[in-house]
């Protein structure tokens, strides 16, 4: 039989199991004071000490779509050359025919543009509209023309777009032209880089039609060449403007030095207001990138890996990208924190997502940008002089 202490020894330890499977702090003996503590998850809404956009130069080039179109914001003329029209004499009429996307491809404005001779080289793979240096050839006209030689005007409001070629302009055509567009809204063209919409010669000899081939040293050759250039205009002052591809990233960096180190991050999202202004598609992705060094405008350097992303509705006002590691990666090493940008699409210029995907695609930022940052840190010991 059991001793009167044994009884009690045993009650004792019976009930310390069970509280400690209950996972109680307050026991007989202060088990809170074992160290084991509560994992506090605290809660940050940060504000951005820095915020800029880059919008000055936009790098083009050949891509499978050409724009054409302006709005308050924009202006995206288009260039067109023609190579090997020396047979068009065998004809009675050679047309240029430019071919709109389908409606339920990329919604179109119709859109009027008035046809000028271009009077200095162009290339169509890096064409620009601004700046003089190794990334493109344009100066700030962002294409020499005569404006006083109108060649003709087409106005593009049905899937495909004939243009009677003069036989007299030869020269004109194979130098290059430039069409600017008259009226706001934007449309659409299949270009050279995508087969299926691009644009084509057609040879008419009496009742017959011969279709130009492509294939040089044919009877009946002629290339066409072609690029969009766009221009955005200044920006009103409150609006940070945020768009795809190379034009109107957004940098921001969010301070992080109030920050313990020794932290597990839980959460870190970073919330943006935005207004759309143009998309040719129901839905809009965004990206974040992370710097790798300070921000240098254009030439920032960026990480190779998307830091996090968000797919909206273009009716949406506000996105919301995570990036819970890069924000545990600038907890652990404070130096790498250089800030953020963030933009429509990829960053990178890829011909086949086409101009519609990596360029034209504009709103603007509303309020200010949040970082809201949850974390728990390791509780301090409860005895004195034992490290954490």
């Amino acid at each position: 039989m059991l001793s009167r202490k044994s009884l009690v020894i045993k009650s004792f330890s019976l009930t310390f199991f069970l509280l400690l499977l209950a996972g109680c702090e307050e026991g007989p003996l202060g088990f809170n004071e074992l160290g084991r503590g509560e994992l506090e998850v605290h809660h940050f809404v940060l504000e951005p000490d820095t915020v800029a956009t880059f919008s000055k130069q936009i790098a083009l080039g050949e891509a499978t779509t050409l724009i054409g179109g302006r709005d308050d914001l924009t202006e995206a003329r288009i260039l067109i050359s023609i190579d090997g029209l020396d047979s068009i004499v065998a004809f009675d009429s050679v047309k240029l025919l430019l071919r709109r996307y389908p409606a339920d491809e990329i919604a179109s404005s119709d859109v009027t543009f008035s046809i000028y001779p271009v009077t200095a080289d162009w290339d169509e793979i890096g064409c620009t509209w601004v700046l003089a240096d190794a990334y493109n050839k344009w100066l700030e006209l962002g294409a020499e023309f005569d404006e006083s030689d109108l060649v003709a005007e087409l106005t593009v409001a049905d899937d495909t777009v004939e243009w009677i070629l003069d036989p007299d302009r030869l020269e004109t055509y194979q130098q290059g032209m430039i069409l600017l567009p008259e009226n706001e809204g934007f449309c659409y063209l299949g270009s050279d880089e995508k087969e299926v919409y691009a644009p084509f010669i057609l040879g008419f000899d009496a009742d017959d039609t011969t279709r130009f081939s492509s294939v040089a040293g044919s009877d009946y050759y002629a290339a066409v060449h072609d690029a969009t250039i766009l221009k955005p205009y200044e920006a009103p002052s409150p609006d940070t403007l945020l768009g795809a591809g190379l034009a109107w990233r957004v940098f921001m960096r969010f301070p992080l030095d109030t920050f313990p180190q020794d932290i597990d991050v839980t959460s870190a999202d970073l919330v943006v207001g935005y207004e759309n202004f143009f998309s040719p598609e129901s839905t809009l992705d965004f990206v974040c990138y992370r710097l790798i060094d300070d921000y240098a405008g254009r030439f920032s350097a960026l990480s190779s890996a998307i830091a996090g992303r968000d797919s909206i509705d273009v009716t949406s006002d506000s996105l919301s990208v995570s990036f819970v590691g890069v924000v545990q990666f600038w907890v652990d090493e404070p130096d790498s924190n250089f800030g953020l940008v963030l933009s429509h699409s990829f960053l990178e210029a890829i011909p086949s997502f086409g101009q519609e995907k990596r360029v034209h695609v504009l709103g603007r930022i509303t309020g200010t940008p949040r970082l809201v940052v949850t974390y728990t840190a390791v509780p301090e010991t409860r005895f004195p002089g034992e490290e954490r």
